[in-house]
Formats: C-alpha cells, sequence, structure tokens
C-alpha cells in the first residue's frame, strides 16, 4: 500500500494542472493536512487528493462548454439556415410525392373505364391480355414520340429550314406501321412538315399550348395506367398459377394414397391380414378421406381464384380500352387543333395545305370503334375451368367395384351438402347466369353431375343426366400422367356460346319412363340421383334417356334460330317430334304443324326442349 501511494498521488497532482503544491491548488488545504501516519495516512491522502481535484475538473468541463458555445455559434447559425432550408426541400418534396400518390393505382378500381366495352371478350385472358397491353403500349410509345416530335419541333421553330427534315422523319418512323385512320393522320402532318420550312415563329407557341402539353399529359397518365394494370393482372395471373400449382400438388397425394390403399385392400382379399396391416391400412383410409376433402376445397378455391383473375382480367382489358379510346380521342383534338393553327396562318399558305387537308379531315371524322372493332387477338379467349379428377371416377384404374362405389358416393354426398347449404342461404341465384362465365354454385353442381355421371356408369349407364357444360368438358392428362379434367367455355362467339338457363328457374323435367323399374338393383342409384341431384330447383340438368322405338314429343322452351342448312327453327311453345339424336347434344325430329301440312326435318339442340 505505502509503495504504490505516492505515484498515486504525484499522478493525480499532475493531473490537476501546473501548480507544484497540491494544497495551494485546492479550496480545502487544511482539513485533510496532518492526518494520522503510515499506511492509512496515505491512503487517506490519496482519497483527499482524489476528493479535492473534482471541483476543478468541473470548472474545465464548463469553461470548455462555454468555450465550444462560442466557437460553435457561427456554425450553428449557418446549420440553422441550412436545416430550415432542408425543411423547406423536404416539404415540397413530401407534397410532390402525395400528388404523385394521390393518382397511383392500387387497385384497378380507380382506372377510367368505360360502360360500353368492345375487346373484353376478345383480351379477357393472360395471353390475349399481353397481346392488348404490348399494342396499348406501342401507341402510347408512338403517342409519345409525336410529342417529342412536336417539341423539338417547337423549340427548334426559328431553325426550321435546317432541323423540319429530322423532325419529318421521325414522324415517319414512329408512325409507317399505325393502322387506325386516326393515328395515319400523323403521317400527313410529317408531310407537311417537308414543306413548312419558312413557317413562323410564333407557330412553336401556339404548338407548345394547344397540342404539346395536353398531350404529354395524357401520355404520361396512361403509361402509369398501363404499368398499373400490367402489375396488377401479373399479380393475379400469378396467384392463379401459384393455387393451380398447389391443387396440383395435392392431387398427385391423393392419388398416391389412393393406389396405396388400393394395395393393401387387394391384399387383404387374398389373405388374412394381421392387426399390423389393418392398422395401417385404417391410418392410410383416414389420411385418403381428409386428403379427398382437402382437394375438394382446393378445387373450389382454385375456381374461386380464377374467378377473381378473370374479374381482373376483364378489369384490365376494359382499363386498357379505356386508355386507347382517351388517346385516340385526344389525338383527335390536337390534331383538329393543329389543322386549325396552320390554317390560321395565312391565304399565303393555303394552297400548301390544301394538300394535305383531306387526309387530315379523313383522320378528325374517323371513329375510334372502327378501329378497335378491328383488332383481334391471334387466338380465341376461352375461359379454362379445372374440374375435380378423383381416382374412383378413373375407370381405367383398377379398383374394387364396391369402394368405388362408396368412394363416388362420399363425395357426392359432400358435394350435395354444400350445395343444400348454398341453396339455405339463398345464395344460388345471387349470380345472373349468362353465355360469358358460369355461377360458382353451377361449378359446383357440374362436380355433383361429373361424380353422380360415374355412379351411373357403375349402374350400367340407364337414365344418363344431361347438363348443358357437358359438351365445353375435355379430358387430358398433365405432365404426371394424371387424367385431369377441363371446360374450354369461349368468352365470345355465337356458335360456341352456353345455352340459356330455363325460364322455369332450372325445373328438371323428367322424361317418361319406357321400362319400369322393379328389382333393387338401382334403388341406391334412384334416391342419389332423385333425392340428392335431379330433383333439386336449381340445377340446370335434363335426364333423357336413351331414343326409344315409340315416338317421343318434347315441347320447345326457347327460340332457335339455324345457322346451318341441316337446322330447323322452333319456337318456344311448340311440339317437336323426336326422331332421333347426335349424342348428347342434338335432337333430329320436326315440328308438329296445326293443318298436318309438309314439315321439314333437321337438328335441334337438345338444351332447348323439355320431354
Amino acid at each position: 500500500g505505502t509503495s504504490k501511494t505516492p505515484p498515486q498521488h504525484h499522478h493525480h497532482h499532475h493531473r490537476s494542472g501546473d501548480n507544484d503544491d497540491v494544497d495551494d491548488a485546492t479550496p480545502f488545504p487544511l482539513r485533510e493536512r496532518g492526518r494520522g501516519s503510515g499506511d492509512d495516512g496515505d491512503r487517506r491522502s490519496a482519497a483527499a487528493t482524489k476528493r479535492r481535484l473534482r471541483p476543478p475538473r468541473l470548472v474545465q468541463q464548463i469553461l470548455r462548454r462555454l468555450l465550444s458555445h462560442r466557437l460553435v455559434t457561427g456554425a450553428a447559425r449557418e446549420m440553422n439556415a441550412r436545416m430550415s432550408r432542408l425543411r423547406r426541400s423536404l416539404s415540397r418534396s413530401v407534397h410532390q410525392l402525395s400528388l404523385s400518390r394521390s393518382g397511383s393505382l392500387n387497385g384497378l378500381i380507380e382506372l377510367p373505364t368505360s360502360s360500353f366495352t368492345t375487346l373484353v371478350d376478345k383480351f379477357a385472358s393472360p395471353t390475349n391480355f399481353d397481346q392488348l397491353r404490348q399494342l396499348v403500349q406501342h401507341n402510347n410509345e408512338v403517342l409519345r414520340e409525336v410529342i417529342a416530335a412536336f417539341e423539338e419541333k417547337a423549340a427548334l421553330d426559328f431553325h426550321y429550314s435546317k432541323t423540319l427534315k429530322k423532325i419529318s422523319a421521325n414522324l415517319h418512323k414512329a408512325t409507317h406501321l399505325v393502322e387506325s385512320d386516326i393515328d395515319k393522320g400523323w403521317t400527313s402532318v410529317a408531310e407537311q412538315f417537308d414543306v413548312q420550312a419558312t413557317i413562323h415563329s410564333n407557330l412553336g407557341s401556339a404548338l407548345t399550348d394547344d397540342v404539346i402539353q395536353p398531350l404529354r399529359s395524357i401520355q404520361m397518365s396512361e403509361a402509369k395506367t398501363i404499368r398499373a394494370a400490367a402489375v396488377f393482372v401479373e399479380r393475379e395471373t400469378r396467384k392463379l398459377k401459384e393455387r393451380k400449382d398447389a391443387t396440383t400438388r395435392t392431387k398427385r397425394l391423393l392419388y398416391e394414397c389412393s393406389k396405396q390403399l388400393e394395395k393393401l385392400e387387394q391384399a387383404n382379399d387374398q389373405q388374412q391380414a394381421g392387426e399390423r396391416a389393418t392398422i395401417k391400412k385404417r391410418r392410410i383410409e383416414e389420411q385418403v378421406k381428409k386428403q379427398e376433402e382437402s382437394y375438394i376445397w382446393e378445387t373450389v378455391d382454385l375456381e374461386k381464384q380464377r374467378r377473381v383473375a378473370e374479374g381482373v382480367l376483364r378489369k384490365g382489358v376494359e382499363s386498357l380500352e379505356a386508355v386507347e379510346r382517351q388517346r385516340l380521342a385526344h389525338c383527335q383534338t390536337a390534331l383538329g387543333r393543329y389543322q386549325r393553327k396552320i390554317e390560321q396562318l395565312g391565304p399565303n399558305l393555303q394552297q400548301m395545305f390544301e394538300r394535305h387537308t383531306n387526309n387530315l379531315d379523313v383522320a378528325v371524322q374517323a371513329t375510334a370503334n372502327d378501329y378497335i372493332s378491328g383488332i383481334h387477338p391471334s387466338s380465341t379467349a376461352v375461359n379454362h375451368v379445372i374440374l375435380m379428377d378423383l381416382y374412383a371416377e378413373n375407370f381405367g384404374e383398377i379398383m374394387c367395384g364396391s369402394r368405388r362405389r362408396a368412394a363416388l358416393v362420399r363425395v357426392s354426398n359432400i358435394l350435395d351438402n354444400e350445395l343444400q347449404r348454398l341453396y339455405s342461404q339463398g345464395r344460388a341465384d345471387t349470380q345472373i347466369c349468362n353465355t360469358r362465365q358460369i355461377t360458382l354454385v353451377e361449378f359446383i353442381e357440374y362436380l355433383y353431375y361429373k361424380v353422380n355421371d360415374a355412379i351411373n356408369s357403375l349402374d350400367g349407364g340407364q337414365h344418363r343426366g344431361y347438363h348443358r357444360l357437358v359438351r365445353f368438358q375435355h379430358k387430358t392428362k398433365d405432365k404426371a400422367g394424371l387424367p385431369t379434367t377441363v371446360l374450354t367455355i369461349p368468352l365470345a362467339g355465337e356458335d360456341q356460346s352456353l345455352p340459356p338457363p330455363s325460364v322455369c328457374s332450372g325445373t328438371i323435367y323428367a322424361p317418361p319412363k319406357t321400362s319400369p323399374r322393379t328389382s333393387d338393383e338401382y334403388e341406391e342409384y334412384d334416391k342419389i340421383s332423385d333425392e340428392g341431384f335431379y330433383n333439386s330447383s336449381s340445377r340446370q340438368t335434363t335426364v333423357i334417356d336413351e331414343p326409344a322405338t315409340n315416338t317421343t314429343l318434347c315441347r320447345v322452351l326457347y327460340d332457335f334460330e339455324p345457322k346451318h342448312d341441316d337446322e330447323i327453327q322452333v319456337h318456344a311453345g311448340e311440339c317437336v317430334v323426336v326422331e332421333d339424336r347426335i349424342g348428347d347434344d342434338w335432337l333430329i325430329g320436326h315440328v308438329i304443324t296445326e293443318n298436318g301440312g309438309d314439315y321439314k326435318t333437321g337438328r335441334f339442340p337438345t338444351s332447348y326442349v323439355a320431354f
């Protein structure tokens, strides 16, 4: 302790300043002097020295702060001025950002659309939408080139004779591929630029105020709208693809478990199963049931997402069509203004202008609908509605008949319960069934019809049901080799449109039975078809017997106009004699006339009549 005390005292003594005596540097010299001796005295002396050093250190800190305050006063004033300017700049930036965000697109609801649309039925599919987007984007870029040409013309108005040829070349290059009469007017403008080398300087200012600024405003606004529509459609399309992939994975797992269960069942049929095999079989059966239910709802969710994507596509097409109509309207207005400005230059230029007036008149007086109606996609726009395909529905797979029936009946009951729930909630008729899309209830009804059709096949195919969507059904195989059933429904087209819904709210018309059923063979099937589906007052299905040898009469429900030579005209309320049938979609017969005169035999749709 004593050997370390003097260096510590000496160290603190030098830290206190330049004084040689510690007592002279402290305000309390007599209070700590002479206390004790030896080690205790040295320790007390060191502690007292530390206490005496504290006041000078505090004073130094205060002086240092005062000095730094005096030194930074000028810098602080400059910093305050800079911060003030920065705050004003940030305020302006935030204001501009809020203005730009106020016009941004959080969804396609705010996009300008027209109640009269022409292109929705042609381009409301992912592939065709991209074609329309590219076309509208190209036209927007053409408009941007036109604006750039006018800006350059106004800026170089005093050097017209030197630079106008270049501007004319730019316009020719930008508009040489346009197709509409309105856009072709810019070609006439470029030809006028070739002979206007001596135009006045005030023409540039007139063009800036009446042509450039309006077109620039609409071009920038439409460019944002096009980008927003493309992003929104791409996002929903990506969600649909992800949902489709998830449904495919679930279906693949269901098929694997079903095959594994079938192998166990076949092994149990050949030999007595032990307790371990029974437990494994029970576990796999539970997995199959859970995966079947999961697959059903994922298929329904996929259809919901497809409907959402279809709505987004339709909204996107409407938005792009509105953008194109707006662009053409502003181009028409700009061409009209340009024509008026040119005509005001005087009679000395009248002869030059008359050579191009005819082309401009054609562009100004043209209607945008003529051009828009002529835009056609490279392929027909269709809806691809993916249906569920159960393992038990695939008769190519080896499966016990009783287990196949049990699996189909189980799924049929699930769908029937869901339909009953929708009917009880009053949601069956909330959406109008038109010729362009199907309702969600009708989608579930068709799934129910498809499953019951498989059950009917197990019973021998007697009294098969008919659904108006059957003719749009296609069976394919995916990449994994699993069967896939798709409804390919066109968005437009007279020959491929859906038949109208029943005028009696979907009442089912049952034909007279040619032979009574007395056996118990079809008891279970009668219960399924009569109670579960075919007697429902909201399901668009008609039960049709196979053609019998006796004469069959039916009543016409809807008017049908023939489009081919082998078709006949029928009107609602008439009676028709059925002579033969062509598949499930067409019947052959003739209309019963009042006077019994000559009649024409031809084909007519099955869904237009009731037996």
